[in-house]
């Protein structure tokens, strides 16, 4: 893969997504493949992620230990639940003829509804609780890698969790979503 992309960078940006590659390539391939659990579609995920990073290669600061392996593991993770996406998204054609494009219309209508609601309630949250819960839920981060990107220990983060949880179910409930 970085062989491919020699001829298109600069000698620096090439070290500098070599060095990238060595420090969390690693790291990078095992939050893909614990998405996709198929080494072959991780090697992809990792592949497109380095394809992403090198867009923006010349605003990546180095020094950044934690920032840089946040923002690298978080782009391996997306592109794992793109190909996710792309796999779901390939039906079979009987699949397609058969199905009816108004089914379950009503009920997508009120899952988008509550997701929106929930987006919005979260954005009101106090930081200390939104931020691990987005880690955890959306972008699947463990307690361990919150507690450390967030420097809280891994109890602090599990309470704030929680807490967040149930703030956002009990505000989504009052707001009538859910019983």
């Amino acid at each position: 893969m970085l062989l491919f992309m020699a001829d298109t960078l600069s000698p620096a940006n090439k070290k500098k997504t070599e060095q990238i590659y060595e420090r969390c390539g690693k790291k990078m391939f095992a939050a893909a493949n614990r998405i996709l659990n198929d080494k072959s579609l991780s090697e992809d995920a990792l592949q497109n992620s380095f394809l992403s990073i090198v867009k923006y290669i010349d605003k990546i600061n180095l020094n950044d230990e934690d920032g840089l392996e946040g923002y690298v593991i978080a782009i391996a993770k997306n592109e794992a639940y793109n190909i996710l996406r792309a796999a779901k998204n390939d039906l079979d054609i009987d699949e397609v003829v058969a199905a009816d494009p108004w089914q379950n219309a009503e009920e997508k209508v009120l899952l988008r509804d509550a997701y929106e609601k929930a987006v919005s309630v979260m954005r009101e949250m106090d930081d200390k609780y939104r931020a691990p819960l987005y880690l955890y839920c959306v972008m699947g981060y463990t307690v361990t890698e919150i507690a450390k990107q967030l420097k809280r220990s891994e109890k602090t983060v599990n309470t704030q969790i929680f807490r967040g949880k149930k703030l956002l179910a009990d505000k989504l409930r009052e707001a009538g979503y859910g019983t």
